[in-house]
């Protein structure tokens, strides 16, 4: 009990609550701190960044950090060039990811964005209630706010150290549970985050379903090891260097799509995925185009 009562942000009643210690949490926090509204913020999380521990999968984000641009990194204008960082007013505070970078990429690695965050959180002084799991949430009247018909309300969390009750609730956990589309069979092969160690995927056909950013760092990683690589989804593949904005595969994933062009072993299909079946120890995946053309495939991983 005493830890508990040493970590800040105690159970009881706040005006407001985040639940998240990653970018959006923490940033949410600071600004709060300096309008000088009062909550607490809480974590299921050791440190900052939980999220950073497993993903992207392939380890390096794709938003960039540019070291060197001629621009003093503590001005404003130097944030076009860091979307890593998070932003604060004293310059202390400001574009901490350049100097923990390495220099083999301008995008950082998972490692350093932790790092990232945690230097953000012991410069800015950015409190958080790690290791306190939000469990379920309720709503009920609030007695502070003339709860009752037509009165204030209070939402409850439930947690590992205790209740929690606030009219506000700021929920920033970023992806609870994958998205999985309504397709027959899907729920019988892994998701994303269930991405196997690259090598046991070698010499095997691989089907991916989905042709954006995550589909195809997926596809470049397993370029030096699968087979066949087929991405497929009903709309064409977008690239940020043909739209010329953030919409579409960036161009750090480019290189399946062309392989696709150059008949170099990626196939990339403009089809609906009807269903995935088992067939023996891999799958069967029947497709569907615009012209109503069925199409039939077979891999080892899905």
């Amino acid at each position: 009990m005493a830890e508990l009562a040493q970590k800040p942000f105690p159970p009881g009643r706040y005006e407001l609550i985040v639940v998240g210690s990653g970018p959006g949490g923490l940033q949410l926090s600071y600004s709060l701190n300096r309008l000088g509204i009062d909550h607490a913020v809480i974590s299921d999380d050791p440190a900052p960044g939980g999220m950073f521990r497993r993903w992207p999968v392939f380890q390096r984000m794709l938003s960039w950090t540019k070291p060197f641009t001629g621009i003093e990194r503590t001005s404003r204008a130097y944030e076009r060039f860091d979307w890593n960082s998070l932003l604060a007013d004293e310059e202390s505070s400001r574009a901490v990811m350049p100097a923990l970078m390495d220099g083999s990429s301008y995008f950082p690695s998972r490692p350093e964005m932790q790092r990232g965050l945690e230097t953000f959180v012991e410069r800015a002084g950015v409190k958080v209630r790690y290791g306190c799991r939000w469990e379920s949430t309720k709503v009920v009247p609030s007695p502070a706010r003339g709860g009752g018909q037509g009165g204030g309300q209070d939402f409850v969390l439930t947690t590992s150290d205790g209740e929690y009750r606030a009219p506000i609730v700021v929920f920033a956990v970023g992806v609870a549970q994958p998205y999985r589309p309504p397709i027959a069979g899907l729920d019988q092969v892994p998701h994303y985050g269930d991405f196997r160690p690259v090598e046991t995927y070698k010499d095997r056909r691989v089907f991916i379903i989905g042709k954006q950013n995550s589909g195809f760092e997926i596809a470049t990683g397993l370029l030096p090891w699968a087979r066949q690589l087929v991405l497929a989804s009903p709309s064409p593949t977008k690239l940020s260097v043909n739209t010329r904005t953030l919409v579409g595969v960036r161009a750090r994933y480019v290189q399946p799509y062309e392989d696709a062009a150059l008949a170099g072993g990626v196939i990339i299909l403009d089809t609906t995925i009807e269903d995935v079946a088992p067939l023996g120890a891999g799958y069967r995946v029947r497709t569907k185009n615009a012209a109503g053309r069925e199409l039939t495939l077979e891999a080892d991983d899905v």
